[in-house]
């Protein structure tokens, strides 16, 4: 080797060398620092492993953070219950679709000659208007709502029949209802052999039904849901009760005189003025009535039906009020109160003990006074309250109560009268109002001759 070349060499194999001691050290510095690779993986897998586990009960925990499912949304879950009325012994009848079509419209839609199902001899339910049915043609059928064409003959439904009774039931067929000026569709149902002695032996008429049963609660609770008949309040309470109803009508006379002075010169008021003019020139009349409530001038009507609602078995009062001035119903309004006592135990028939209780915040025997309704005022005051409306105590109605899913508070069949139409509407108690379910019964209260145009 030329000695020129000597350097090059040796610089090469220097590089080379600092190379590979770079390589060696670096691989060095990779190995783990805490024992071989295989130790090292298996260390890597169970610190993985432990990590899921982590995440696992941090779900979990968050799961069992969130609220849990409440009594009105396992009726929301189970689907809309519609009201079912006694047809006859061994038959529920039930409207799923109203105001389908006008009752005298000239149209096929219910097929060419629809054929009437004979009326039961001794007609049951008559708050909700379904005596008169008719079987559609089966050609008809699509022209039917959804609910309608899905349902068929012999398909199983639930029958909310008491708090504590819930039955079957199997569609039989569709009929078609006259519902006042309009025609609904809907359900006759019979209720099975092994049934007919539980149906046979309530005394109410009108019921709960669902396709699908409503989920019960966690911990179901044995229903004490009851009317109270025997019930009656001291003198005291009854005095108690009217201060407390006086002050709440006073109240709520203030709120609707704001809104008839606030809406009077409204352009929608003006277009919405009917051609008899028949609201606006009441508005003065109205006012002054409603100067005269706030006086104390009106007489003050009502009744009290307590009932077992809740879990805690307090007695729960509802107030149906109706305020006079010259012999004239001028202020209607339902109300809730909170039966007060102390702490008392009784034996029901079960021999099992109930208790109700007094809030502490409250003199002894005090009621208290939940929530209200005085819808039916401010409707007379708009005039859109008609008829007989208010002439006795019976404008709201309870018809039954049920505990579906068994979480010890009720819902309650509510019927109620708006003048001009009814309405039959399922309710979840609450103590700050009534939560209204799906799909109430409408009724228009006209006579057939009224709904055909002159």
């Amino acid at each position: 080797m030329r000695r020129k070349n000597r350097k090059w060499v040796a610089t090469a194999v220097a590089l080379y060398l600092l190379l590979m001691w770079s390589a060696y050290r670096w691989s060095i510095a990779q190995r783990p620092t805490d024992g071989n690779i295989f130790d090292h993986i298996e260390r890597e897998i169970k610190r993985k492993n432990a990590q899921e586990e982590e995440g696992a009960k941090e779900a979990a925990k968050q799961a069992a953070a969130q609220p849990k499912p409440t009594g009105e949304s396992r009726l929301t879950a189970a689907g809309p219950a519609f009201v079912a009325a006694r047809y006859d012994a061994t038959h529920v009848v039930f409207v799923v679709a109203d105001e389908t079509e006008s009752r005298f419209a000239n149209s096929p839609r219910f097929g060419a000659a629809p054929s009437k199902i004979q009326a039961p001899a001794k007609p049951a339910a008559p708050l909700a208007g379904l005596q008169e049915l008719w079987e559609p043609d089966s050609q008809a059928l699509h022209f039917f709502p959804e609910i309608v064409q899905k349902t068929q003959p012999g398909e199983r439904w639930s029958l909310n029949l008491s708090p504590e009774l819930t039955i079957p039931v199997a569609i039989e067929r569709t009929i078609i209802a006259p519902m006042g000026c309009s025609l609904a569709l809907g359900f006759l149902a019979s209720v099975p052999p092994d049934q007919q002695v539980a149906f046979a032996g309530s005394s109410d008429d009108y019921f709960a039904v669902r396709r699908t049963p409503v989920e019960s609660a966690e911990t179901p609770v044995r229903s004490n849901i009851a009317e109270l008949s025997d019930w009656k309040p001291s003198p005291v309470a009854r005095k108690q009760i009217e201060q407390q109803l006086n002050d709440r009508m006073k109240q709520e006379v203030a709120k609707i005189d704001a809104r008839l002075v606030a809406n009077l010169n409204s352009p929608g008021a003006a277009v919405g003025e009917s051609p008899l003019g028949y609201a606006r020139p009441r508005f003065k009349e109205w006012i002054h009535v409603d100067h005269g409530l706030t006086r104390g001038e009106g007489t003050l009507d009502y009744d009290i039906h307590a009932f077992r609602l809740t879990p805690d078995a307090a007695p729960r009062l509802f107030v149906r009020a109706r305020w006079k001035l010259a012999a004239t119903p001028v202020f209607l309004m339902t109300a809730w109160f909170k039966a007060g006592s102390v702490k008392t135990e009784s034996s029901n028939k079960e021999g099992l003990k109930t208790a109700s209780f007094q809030p502490e915040s409250q003199p002894e025997g005090q009621p208290v006074l939940l929530s209200d309704d005085s819808s039916w005022s401010d409707a007379m005051r708009e005039g859109n309250a008609a008829g007989t409306l208010g002439d006795r105590l019976d404008f709201q109605t309870i018809l039954n109560e049920f505990d579906a899913d068994r979480d010890g508070w009720a819902e309650l069949l509510v019927h109620s009268d708006h003048g001009d139409s009814t309405a039959i509407t399922l309710y979840l108690y609450t103590d700050l109002g009534l939560v209204p379910l799906k799909t109430p019964l409408h009724r228009n209260s006209q006579s057939p001759e009224s709904c055909v145009d002159p």
